[in-house]
């Protein structure tokens, strides 16, 4: 399923907008899409540039073009991607699009697009610079921007853009799209928790992070389920081996959903990941009530944005997961 399939399936309402807005000559300057985590944004918003780009007829992006491929491979030079997810976006880099904006395009087509991919990750003086340069758009610039949470991005900001919302496909509809992969059921219910889109699936279930997070996460959880004690000296071994913020902070929220399956598994729900029943078997035996443990992977993810050191965050989490075991002294 390419980005044009998955806009005209699940996403009616943003492809009919945009596609009307192109049709008549009547794009926003400012985009603001909005969607939860999983919600393939950046993607969508590349699509969505590369549609003011594109050398073709169709609607949106044909991606077969020589430009699309261009962008694709970060060689358009009037195409700019700040992508939050992997660092905080600084005033620097706001700087860079206003200084290179303020010249004339490098590219025939005269049109200068960015993408700010999250911009809550971005600092107040980033936002503040980011705002003056939307406040008076030049003549065929546009942004693409992006946000897990709405509520935190500026009202002046919102103001000056048009929103468009993504909606999540259902997981279980998710699951049946993958149902023909050749992804393990394992694969398919980690993935599955943090991306929205069976193309984006398939790609990260070959990724080297992923496959180091998971290795890192199933040994903690058989560790775990095993003796639960003993599993805070695994922790505090293997945790630092991923050596990426990010990764921590998957690694936890990874956590807080087996804590949730811990209570599924008690009331007879359906599993997030029936892949790992055996474990959240054993699990529930030992964890007393697995609610505040929720809870407490979410103030360590908190934690992991504030850089605060990774050791005391494994301190924190085992430790309270030991003393609300059912084997504590």
């Amino acid at each position: 399923m390419n980005i044009t399939t998955y806009l005209e399936t699940y996403q009616k309402t943003l492809h009919q907008t945009f596609v009307n807005a192109k049709n008549t000559n009547n794009v926003s300057h400012a985009y603001l899409l909005v969607g939860e985590e999983g919600t393939p944004l950046k993607e969508v918003a590349v699509h969505l540039a590369k549609t003011l780009l594109c050398d073709g007829n169709a609607p949106l992006a044909c991606d077969n073009c020589l430009t699309c491929h261009r962008v694709d491979s970060g060689n358009y030079a009037d195409f700019f991607i700040y992508d939050g997810s992997e660092s905080s976006i600084k005033k620097e880099d706001v700087a860079e699009i206003e200084k290179t904006f303020s010249t004339t395009s490098v590219e025939a087509k005269g049109v200068l697009i960015y993408i700010v991919h999250l911009v809550e990750r971005m600092t107040i003086e980033a936002t503040n610079a980011l705002l003056k340069f939307l406040e008076e758009p030049g003549k065929n610039i546009f942004a693409f921007l992006t946000t897990h949470n709405e509520n935190i991005v500026l009202p002046t900001i919102k103001s000056r853009s048009q929103i468009v919302r993504l909606n999540l496909i259902k997981r279980a509809e998710l699951l049946a799209l993958l149902e023909n992969s050749e992804l393990t059921n394992i694969d398919k219910e980690l993935l599955s928790s943090f991306y929205n889109l069976p193309l984006l699936i398939e790609e990260q279930s070959a990724d080297e992070n992923y496959i180091k997070l998971k290795d890192v996460l199933l040994d903690l959880l058989d560790e775990m389920a095993t003796n639960l004690k003993n599993s805070y000296i695994t922790a505090s071994k293997l945790i630092p081996t991923l050596r990426d913020r990010y990764l921590y902070r998957r690694l936890f929220a990874y956590f807080s959903l087996i804590f949730k399956d811990v209570v599924n598994y008690r009331y007879k729900q359906p599993l997030l990941f029936p892949a790992l029943s055996a474990q959240i078997e054993k699990l529930s035996a030992q964890i007393k009530d697995p609610l505040p443990l929720i809870i407490k992977t979410y103030e360590v993810n908190d934690k992991i944005n504030a850089n605060v050191t990774i050791d005391l965050l494994i301190d924190e989490l085992f430790i309270n997961l030991i003393k609300g075991s059912n084997h504590d002294s």
